[in-house]
């Protein structure tokens, strides 16, 4: 798996959550995923309708084709046998499932390719299939398990160029979810643009002070989870 963060930018991510945890007691976690799915039904349903549109579309551009690839061509003359038409007909068939075969193999090969499938698969089934993997990792990443649920997840899902952050219940009951939209649409930016490491230092920062403001750092502060981003 080829990384899309340097050592540098891993330490320099855990820095900037480290100085963000000084000021509350949240804590702030940060997880990249390359995909969160693989979509690896969309080419095979695209080489599937191919398969079930190639005689239709055989039909209706080209329907001499048609006819020859199922009857074969036809005859100078009107006598011909059954046996002659079975036979011509057991042709076009096999010709015609060869093709249909054909098609399937290439439409499935041309629309394997990630971006491809990405731009196939429908967006709310995208933007649902990050909110789920990102639930998946908050609980995953014991976010759940903090003293006060003071815990808060910073998901970015590369290959669907989306990111999340779920809040747990403590900071829900404090903070709005519109409060954190342009921190996420600062980060979404960031990394559109290749600079995601940067992104996630800014994020952190506006989660850490906003984080200050509810819920200041404790009199004996404890690190309840590793300072650092995790890619997946």
């Amino acid at each position: 798996m080829t990384r899309v963060l340097t050592q540098d930018d891993h330490r320099r991510i855990a820095a900037a959550i480290t100085a963000a945890e000084a000021g509350t007691s949240g804590e702030i976690y940060c997880v990249v995923s390359h995909a969160v799915a693989s979509y690896r039904w969309i080419p095979v349903t695209l080489g599937a309708v191919a398969v079930l549109l190639t005689p239709v579309l055989i039909g209706l551009l080209a329907p001499d084709l048609l006819h020859a690839s199922l009857f074969g061509e036809p005859w100078s003359s009107g006598n011909f046998s059954q046996a002659d038409m079975a036979s011509a007909l057991r042709k076009g068939l096999l010709t015609l499932s060869l093709t249909q075969i054909a098609v399937f193999v290439v439409v499935t090969a041309l629309s394997w390719p990630q971006r491809v499938r990405l731009w196939f698969a429908p967006p709310p089934m995208r933007r649902h299939k990050v909110m789920l993997a990102a639930r998946s990792q908050f609980l995953a990443q014991g976010l759940q398990q903090t003293a006060d649920r003071t815990g808060l997840l910073l998901f970015i899902a590369m290959a669907e160029r989306q990111a999340v952050l779920i809040a747990d219940e403590g900071i829900n009951a404090k903070v709005e979810q519109q409060v954190w939209d342009d921190t996420i649409d600062g980060l979404t930016k960031a990394a559109a643009a290749g600079r995601l490491a940067e992104g996630l230092v800014a994020a952190i920062g506006q989660c850490g002070g906003l984080l200050a403001q509810h819920f200041p750092p404790e009199s004996q502060p404890q690190n309840q989870l590793p300072n650092r981003v995790v890619e997946l």
